[in-house]
């Protein structure tokens, strides 16, 4: 039996331990990293618990959490918070960082910050907040500038503020923190918010004019030998990639053209800054737009008059008269799941150079958009990429509207529109085309669909098309328009469409491999208002192996007059073919050949034709391959 002498000991060392290991955690609390500066210019200091007093803040430090910092005149610093968000804190500004689960928040207590957050990088839930004496603005996908101005009339005690809330991009939700019980004001793109102590708010528009006036003292050269590639010696590649995606906003030219980064630097300082390119090879698109010359105009005029305007103003990326260069515009991997009810991007009078895949969506990711207008969208511009969509793994995607639509533009893409791999799986739910060309150049090296391994296209709505090419376009792929193999299984209404348009394929129109199928509800091609569609080097249907074509409709429907159909190859050479009607068909092995009545209708009439070169076959199928049209 232990003694009381010796179990008072014990209590009397339990209680002294007790404060020291409170205060230890503490102590881990206050050094827990909440960010890392990525450019300084000037004084700016940080004050810390376990510093006696202030020190100055360098390039490449972290912020700890309840850091308090704070800029001297003509002084600038940007953090990276947990690589999801860019913080730019202008001169004579003060703030604190704090965190709590699913929240961080910047306590500004004077002076004026912008603050730009990646929405795919926010968690379900998640929330950045800045806070000033009477407004709390919380953030979770969006480009805002916050500002607190001293106002006459206050107290030593309770002095009078008033704050500025201006929304660049996306939807901001301004609270009271003296009345959490009423609703909070929503705040929009293009919108002001401002309130002077306890007054009602007030919100306008924010006018071109202002947007120069929201960046004043937001834009400065840094006072640094060293740029990005000393970051990434000492930060992690990704962190930094993450830091220049979201400056290339942050810290806009007065010209526009989409320089971003730190625009006033020189040489090889901030080279890749104003591209998006990472000497690493990591890319990450920047947060939103970059802003123009004339930010929040309407745009130039289109091909078809007037002005200019994007679907819905609301897109995750917003350009207007702008160049930018980017390396990957959105990308999902691993096992994140997003939800979209805005487009991904609404692009007028630009010019977009993608180093690689518009949309990437990767490994177990789920991506759904539930929102009408076109997923992409672009008018006039110009788009130079890898492909629009790249889905792989076991990757799965559902789009309610078009994925692209683009409007008297010119593509370049430098692979398929839509490549397909793995077990990966792409639903469109919409009534629109997949993609939908109007008055668009555009060429590939590729070809439209690329789809193999045991990928599966839905287009769920039977009057669909995948490809709709409308208004003068014109369209010319380097290889099949669409490539099926391994076992990967489409469905959809048709395949493309054409009205007063032009299809130039190097290739096959159709091309099945392996155990690949097809199944299609309405007509496979439709050729409408004096269309063109030629086939060099290809046949309209290739398929092999013990592949299958279901055709529903017709295999090309000629509607209205003017319409043709020319196909080059040499698949009937040596007297191989047969005919099944008119049309000369190229059957190996035990391959069958089921056409309807009609497999072309109004051929022949109003000046709609069929022109085949020498040799020439319009249908090849081997091994068991089969085609059943009109069954």
């Amino acid at each position: 039996m232990r003694s009381p002498k010796r179990i008072t000991s014990i209590l009397l060392g339990v209680l002294t331990l007790c404060p020291c290991a409170a205060w230890a955690q503490a102590g881990r609390e206050a050094a827990r990293q909440v960010g890392v500066v990525t450019t300084l210019a000037g004084d700016v200091t940080v004050a810390r618990a376990t510093l006696p007093s202030p020190v100055p803040l360098r390039f490449k430090d972290d912020v700890l959490l309840r850091d308090r910092i704070a800029t001297a005149e003509r002084s600038l610093v940007r953090v990276l918070l947990g690589g999801k968000a860019l913080l730019t804190v202008r001169e004579l500004s003060s703030l604190t960082i704090t965190e709590e689960t699913g929240r961080s928040t910047v306590d500004l207590s004077s002076g004026k910050v912008a603050l730009g957050v990646l929405r795919q990088r926010m968690r379900p839930g998640e929330v950045i907040e800045i806070r000033t004496p009477n407004a709390i603005a919380a953030v979770r996908g969006t480009v805002l500038v916050v500002e607190l101005i001293p106002q006459p009339g206050g107290s030593p005690g309770a002095p009078r503020y008033t704050t500025k809330v201006s929304v660049l991009h996306g939807l901001v939700e301004v609270s009271d923190p003296n009345n959490p019980a009423a609703p909070p004001a929503q705040v929009g793109t293009m919108q002001s918010w401002s309130r002077t102590g306890s007054d009602a708010s007030v919100l306008v528009p924010l006018t071109p004019p202002a947007v120069q006036q929201v960046f004043s003292g937001l834009q400065a050269a840094p006072q640094i030998t060293q740029g990005p590639q000393e970051l990434i010696e000492h930060v992690t590649a990704r962190e930094q990639a993450r830091a220049l995606a979201v400056a290339e906003f942050l810290a806009p030219e007065p010209t526009g053209a989409g320089g971003g980064g730190d625009g006033n630097a020189s040489g090889a300082a901030m080279a890749g800054a104003g591209s998006g390119t990472i000497a690493s090879g990591i890319i990450d698109a920047p947060v939103s737009p970059l802003v123009s010359g004339t930010p929040g105009a309407t745009g130039a005029a289109s091909g078809t008059g007037g002005a200019v305007s994007p679907p819905t103003g609301q897109a995750q990326f917003l350009y207007n008269g702008q160049s930018v260069t980017l390396g990957s515009l959105y990308t999902l991997s691993g096992s994140q799941r997003e939800a979209l009810d805005v487009p991904i991007l609404e692009a007028v009078s630009s010019a977009l150079a993608i180093t690689g895949q518009a949309v990437d969506i990767s490994g177990a990711a789920r991506f759904t958009s539930t929102g009408s207008a076109p997923l992409l969208f672009l008018d006039p511009s110009t788009l130079t990429a890898s492909s629009l969509l790249s889905l792989s793994g076991s990757a799965d995607a559902s789009v309610a509207g078009a994925l692209l639509q683009d409007l008297d533009g010119a593509l370049t893409l430098r692979a398929d529109f839509l490549r397909l791999t793995g077990a990966s799986h792409l639903q469109g739910t919409g009534t629109s085309a997949l993609i939908d060309l109007a008055g668009t150049s555009a060429t590939t090296t590729a070809g439209v669909l690329s789809a193999g391994g045991s990928a599966m296209l839905d287009l769920l709505n039977a009057s669909a098309p995948l490809l709709s090419l409308t208004r003068s376009a014109a369209l010319a792929t380097g290889s099949s328009l669409a490539d099926i193999s391994g076992s990967a299984a489409v469905q959809l209404g048709q395949l493309a469409a054409l009205t007063r348009s032009t299809l130039a394929v190097q290739g096959h129109a159709l091309s099945l491999a392996g155990s690949a199928r097809m199944t299609v509800t309405g007509d496979l091609f439709r050729l409408a208002g004096g269309s063109a569609m030629t086939i060099t080097n290809g046949a309209l249907l290739n398929l092999s192996g013990a592949s299958i074509l279901n055709v529903a409709g017709a295999l090309v429907n000629f509607l209205g007059s003017g319409n043709s159909l020319s196909i080059t190859n040499n698949l009937c050479a040596g007297g191989t073919c047969t005919m099944i009607g008119t049309i000369p068909v190229l059957i190996t092995g035990g391959g069958t050949v089921n056409l309807g009545q009609n497999p072309f209708p109004n051929l022949g009439q109003n000046g709609n034709t069929l022109t085949l070169s020498p040799n020439a076959a319009v249908i090849a199928v081997s091994g068991s391959a089969k085609v059943n049209q009109g069954q």
